[in-house]
């Protein structure tokens, strides 16, 4: 039996199996962290079979313990961490949704054995996708879905990416699945009694509620938008400041008209010395879909607010250009994913395609009368006269 040493470490083997015609290696796989077992494509009547087996046991564990003082830098705690905290560094929402993605594929690798990023293959993936939708929600006691799942693939894809930035892998099994995310619930566009019924209720609500309802409602911004420094609101020129949502995690400031219903609400902050609009708490959102459940309203949600102003204003005829500046969209194709028509809102498409006016004079013959056609000759297109005075040619 051959046997092939790294230092003072036995690193492969090659021997015989009773009732095999093949050599059978023995390696130590640093993915699976444990010796392994398997049978060659080399024959034991090949007079190099031996040497190849035990060449091939070699390069299959090319990654094992060949460097000591390097073992092990690649295991998913050596790295990840710091490698999330320095990239998304600044970018509070976004780091904090990486890490917690992160957290559940941490779980998973450590329950299929899994401690290093060569280990992650194609399966070990799919496997996560099933497992990750079996949990539930603590907070709805509803199961994960899938679109749920696929992002925190994703998050994984940006994980193996930089794992074979530094040799520690190499493929990314997490991209290109070809797992269609589920269609996106569309928000609705809040009915006037809904928006009574709200205003009702917040009544007994937080002040902070109150606030940012009316200035999402008519302004139409986000949920965390509505905590505007007051010193952003200049009621001489009816402007608001918003400082919002960019691409990548940057912001984008942009100034627009302040709606004439708001004045007197930030005239009574200002009045109390009041340095924003509201301050929001940490879980603002939750709370929001807490407050629309207890109403028996939990199709809606606070971003609903921003689906009404767009549709509202598409409704009632606003330029595109204008509505955007508005709600400081930059995109045509994102603004108009917002907007919420109902088949009631075509009339003025429907009158605009009314044909019978125009058809009836034709009709009925009493239009102007047209000439008919010249004919042809059969024999041959027909000669033009030539203008008066000039000579044929």
């Amino acid at each position: 039996m051959g046997v092939a040493y790294f230092g003072r470490m036995k690193y492969a083997s090659v021997h015989q199996r009773a009732g095999s015609p093949r050599w059978r290696i023995s390696f130590f796989c640093p993915i699976r962290q444990k010796r392994v077992h398997e049978t060659t494509p080399f024959l034991l009547t090949d007079p190099q079979g031996r040497r190849k087996a035990l060449t091939f046991a070699a390069e299959k564990s090319k990654f094992a313990i060949a460097d000591r003082a390097s073992a092990g830098a690649d295991r998913w705690e050596r790295w990840v961490d710091d490698f999330l905290t320095q990239r998304y560094a600044g970018r509070e929402k976004t780091s904090a949704r990486m890490v917690y993605a992160w957290h559940q594929w941490r779980s998973y690798l450590f329950e299929k054995g899994v401690r290093v990023p060569r280990g992650l293959d194609y399966r070990t993936v799919l496997g996560f996708i099933d497992w990750r939708r079996a949990q539930v929600k603590p907070s709805s006691g509803r199961v994960v879905s899938l679109n749920t799942a696929l992002c925190d693939v994703r998050v994984m894809s940006v994980i193996m990416r930089e794992a074979m930035r530094r040799d520690f892998a190499e493929s990314n099994h997490c991209e290109k699945l070809g797992i269609a995310k589920d269609p996106a619930k569309q928000k609705p566009e809040m009915t006037g009694a809904e928006i009574a019924t709200i205003r009702a209720a917040l009544v007994d609500r937080p002040e902070w509620m109150r606030t940012s309802f009316e200035i999402a409602l008519h302004q139409g911004c986000r949920l965390r938008e509505t905590s505007v420094p007051l010193a952003d609101i200049d009621l001489e020129r009816k402007t608001i400041r918003f400082s919002a949502k960019g691409r990548r995690g940057t912001k984008h400031v942009f100034t627009t008209q302040l709606h004439p219903a708001l004045e007197p609400l930030v005239r009574s902050l200002a009045k109390a010395g009041r340095p924003v609009t509201c301050e929001l708490p940490q879980m603002a959102a939750k709370e929001w879909h807490f407050f629309f459940k207890g109403l028996k309203l939990g199709h809606l949600c606070f971003h609903c607010t921003r689906v009404t102003v767009i549709t509202r204003m598409a409704r009632a005829g606003v330029p595109i250009s204008q509505a955007m500046a508005f709600v400081g969209h930059a995109s045509e194709t994102i603004h108009r994913v917002y907007q919420r028509r109902a088949t009631g809102d075509l009339s003025r498409a429907v009158g605009a395609l009314s044909f019978e006016d125009s058809a009836t004079p034709r009709n009925r013959g009493d239009g102007p009368a047209t000439r008919a056609p010249r004919r042809r000759s059969r024999s041959g297109p027909e000669k033009e006269n030539p203008p008066t005075g000039a000579r044929p040619l």
